[in-house]
């Protein structure tokens, strides 16, 4: 086996490197090549989605988004994004990401699938110069872009700029499962940069807190053991660790002052619903989903793209015998990477990590809540994409696979490959999550608080009715754009924020209703809405808040 061993190899280039030793000029057009290579991919599909957005109304998650990340702007959102069980994601960060773009384009909605969009290219980016650096053969990079092409067309149109917290963690997923396998064999200079990542995406999406804690735990293991053999734990270099230190204070200090000033806690609220006799799912059941999202090609030649929201379809018989050997098969080469590569090795580290994260998503899957989604399981899929990378990896890096290119051609060719279809997304957002009647509704609104004299209406939204819901969430995010304050039922507090609480400066009620009570009062405003209308009604004189 010694053909297929791969040597881990740091940042320098080799003599023949087409990017070696540049001077003076040469400098100075590579680095104008690699800006160029970076930011014109987002420059044109950035361009699209602005035209797209132009006059856009989000609504939903997209809507309680655009709020929180208006609250980041004024440095007072303390946690994440909401769920749907009663808390938030355990904290801001992905909010602070957003806030700079959003704020410099006067509070637009378009900078938020933008933002999302650089998010994901930086993340294809970070893949890029990992492989670059850590691996020798260019067959390696090449097989990754075959792999990424495919799994983009798996995660359907539009998910590089979808800014939905389960879309927008995946690739960075990818990133960080490679960053771990590199601190595993000893670059400890990448630990400020794991732990910066890994809190990103449990802040952002707790579902994934198994699986980063895995791959931490993992590579944390490994590393120890790379350094104990080389006679120098106790020399290792202290700034990445202390930088890896003051990155977790950082991101963690705001969910932290939250648990302690409130009663209960968002993280108490997490650990007693994931601790609780919620109704979780078998092993037989786990096992299955996580079969076909390991086996994520599969799926997607007998289903296409993922449909994230909608109920997965049934996988049975030859089909389900089918995905189960392509995970086997996976997970066996992992197990064999993992034992048979010299110590040091790349690809046996992200095997290691793979197969750790592989074994906790079964885990992870049987404490899921109520019917499993593909939203909620899809970070399993970027599990299996770095999985099939670490399982045939070796294979093609065997100098009987050889390719007559250098390193840094390989690592080119990745980057041109992935630069191509991202610079090709960004198709128009107009009906991604939109309620269009949603500004004229603010106007009529606004028109009638100004003239009522209320400052400051209390919300009340009917219950039961999701498409009312939405609708009303696009409505109230254009009032809150429009600089008016209001206030929101306790039932909905935590999917807009604290912010909105009810207080004693309500001096009226906004009431909206999934079409028209019988013997209401005429509507202030109704707008057709799904099979069903918005309709609105402003009340100046509210009931105390205590008799709410």
């Amino acid at each position: 086996m010694a053909s297929t061993r791969v040597t881990f190899v740091g940042a320098s280039l080799t003599s023949g490197s087409w990017m070696s030793s540049p001077t003076g000029l040469h400098r100075i057009v590579v680095l104008a090549i690699l800006a160029g290579l970076a930011v014109l991919p987002v420059i044109m599909p950035a361009s699209r989605i602005i035209d797209g957005m132009r006059g856009a109304s989000p609504a939903s998650d997209f809507a309680l988004l655009e709020l929180s990340t208006g609250e980041a702007l004024r440095g007072t959102q303390l946690l994440g994004p909401y769920s749907r069980f009663g808390w938030r994601h355990p904290g801001p960060a992905y909010f602070y990401l957003q806030a700079p773009l959003y704020g410099a384009s006067g509070a637009s909605s378009a900078s938020l699938p933008v933002a999302a969009l650089i998010f994901n290219w930086a993340a294809l980016l970070g893949v890029v110069s990992c492989l670059r650096r850590w691996v020798d053969q260019p067959t390696v990079p090449i097989l990754a872009l075959a792999l990424f092409v495919v799994y983009g067309l798996y995660l359907g149109p539009g998910f590089l700029y979808n800014i939905w917290n389960p879309a927008v963690t995946i690739l960075p997923l990818g990133v960080f499962l490679i960053l771990c396998a590199g601190l595993a064999c000893g670059r400890t200079t990448v630990l400020p940069i794991v732990a910066g990542l890994g809190s990103f995406l449990v802040q952002t999406h707790v579902g994934y807190l198994p699986c980063v804690a895995a791959g931490a735990l993992t590579s944390g293991a490994l590393w120890l053991r790379v350094r104990r053999r080389d006679g120098d734990a106790a020399r290792s270099p202290h700034l990445p660790i202390v930088l890896a230190v003051a990155t977790l204070a950082a991101l963690w200090t705001m969910p932290l002052v939250e648990q302690m000033t409130r009663n209960p806690g968002n993280m108490s609220l997490i650990l007693r619903f994931f601790s609780g006799a919620s109704a979780g799912h078998t092993w037989g059941e786990a096992l299955a989903i996580v079969t076909r999202e390991i086996a994520w090609p599969w799926s997607y030649i007998l289903y296409g793209p993922l449909p994230w929201y909608a109920p997965y379809q049934p996988l049975e018989g030859w089909r389900q015998a089918v995905g189960g050997a392509f995970a086997l098969g996976q997970i066996g080469l992992l197990a064999f990477w993992s034992v048979r590569l010299r110590e040091a090795s790349f690809f046996r580290a992200l095997a290691c990590v793979c197969l750790a994260c592989t074994i906790v998503a079964v885990l992870a899957t049987t404490r899921v809540s109520g019917e499993i989604r593909p939203y909620v399981t899809a970070w399993i899929s970027m599990v299996g994409m770095m999985g099939s990378l670490a399982a045939l990896g070796p294979v093609l890096a065997s100098r009987r696979l050889a390719l007559p290119i250098g390193r840094d051609q390989g690592a080119l060719i990745l980057a041109v490959g992935l630069a191509i279809p991202v610079a090709l997304v960004g198709r128009p957002l107009v009906q991604d999550s939109q309620f269009q009647p949603a500004r004229s509704v603010s106007d009529a609104v606004r028109a009638e608080l100004l003239e009522s004299g209320v400052h400051r209406p209390h919300v009340a939204i009917q219950t039961g009715s999701p498409g009312l819901f939405s609708a009303a969430s696009a409505v109230l995010l254009q009032l809150h754009k429009a600089g008016v304050a209001f206030s929101v039922d306790r039932i909905w507090l935590n999917f807009f924020g604290e912010r909105w609480q009810p207080s004693d400066r309500d001096d009226g009620v906004l009431e909206f209703h999934a079409g028209r009570p019988s013997g209401a009062p005429p509507a202030l405003v109704c707008v057709p809405n799904g099979a069903s209308e918005l309709c609105v009604w402003l009340v100046p004189r509210p009931p105390s808040p205590s008799a709410r």
